[in-house]
């Protein structure tokens, strides 16, 4: 690629339909593809769902090296992907969602965050872990690709 050159990819497009069923039994579409990157091989997966106020389409990614295997990329991603939909972290009650652990995870996009698939606004955000107030907290911030 000569400098200044600029590659788009749709994995909605050009990715292939992968199918997978939570523990509890709710089927969930995603769109995989894998492809080269400035850093590597990145393997992307995105939940295929309508977007509304309330969901954000789940995203899992996984960076491999150049010389990688493709399929062993895409098993890791879905293993990533599995891992991802069998974990919830929020509980609806009382008309409202919170945490039910000591643990949450989500990836914050600008405007509001995102977590089991969920948006919420950075006052929502708060909300769900109100129970906590007192106590003490720590932020990480990981790459898409860990």
């Amino acid at each position: 690629m000569s400098q200044g050159s600029v590659y788009v990819h749709s994995t909605l497009d050009e990715g292939y339909d992968f199918f997978i069923t939570d523990k509890w039994g709710e089927t969930y579409l995603f769109k995989i593809s894998t492809f080269m990157v400035p850093s590597g091989l990145l393997s992307e997966a995105l939940e295929v769902i309508e977007e509304t106020k309330a969901r954000e389409p789940r995203q899992y990614h996984v960076l491999s090296d150049f010389d990688s295997d493709t399929e062993h990329a895409e098993l890791l991603l879905k293993e990533k992907i599995k891992k991802g939909i069998n974990t919830k972290y929020l509980e609806y009650e009382d008309g409202r969602y919170a945490i039910h652990s000591d643990k949450m995870s989500g990836r914050f996009l600008g405007d509001f965050f995102e977590i089991d698939g969920l948006k919420f606004s950075p006052e929502e955000f708060v909300e769900t872990f109100s129970a906590y107030a007192g106590w003490k907290f720590t932020i990480k911030f990981e790459d898409l690709s860990e």
